[in-house]
């Protein structure tokens, strides 16, 4: 990855989240995933994959800000405020918090590349942003009543 503004936004966002910041740089530079715990900087709400993405396309067409979002083979998961998955509902949601860890490609995965079947939709950045829970959990909402009707 090299000394670069993104390996340091990338550092950065490793120190805020108390990941082993040595342990994930090689794990990037191998092409690995790396283990970043939950509940400290942010939380993780892990939406169904079509639903998810239909979310994301929604916050965008409203002109929300978008933080860190990944994309697996089976879930989005959008990065939220820390404290956010105790009082989060939503139906076929779960939330990771502190004790979790989200296995995490490097920052420049975007998709649609992919490390490990994982890739950013929106990568981490320094200063971190993150999505407003009110406004992700009304995306979704409105995401999964259209997805209902064609069977998610």
């Amino acid at each position: 990855m090299g000394e670069s503004t993104a390996t340091a936004g990338a550092v950065t966002w490793l120190t805020g989240a108390r990941a082993d910041v040595r342990r994930a740089l090689a794990a990037w530079d191998r092409g690995d995933l790396a283990p970043v715990p939950a509940g400290v900087a942010w939380d993780v709400v892990r939406m169904p994959q079509r639903v998810g993405w239909r979310t994301v396309h929604r916050l965008r067409a409203d002109g929300a800000l978008l933080g860190p979002v990944l994309h697996t083979v089976t879930h989005v998961e959008a990065l939220v405020p820390a404290d956010t998955a105790r009082s989060w509902y939503a139906p076929q949601t779960t939330t990771l918090a502190r004790g979790d860890f989200v296995s995490a490609p490097d920052p420049a995965v975007v998709a649609p590349l992919t490390a490990r079947t994982r890739s950013w939709i929106v990568a981490p950045t320094a200063p971190l942003f993150l999505t407003d829970p009110d406004e992700l959990r009304a995306a979704y909402l409105a995401a999964h009543e259209v997805m209902k009707g064609v069977g998610t």
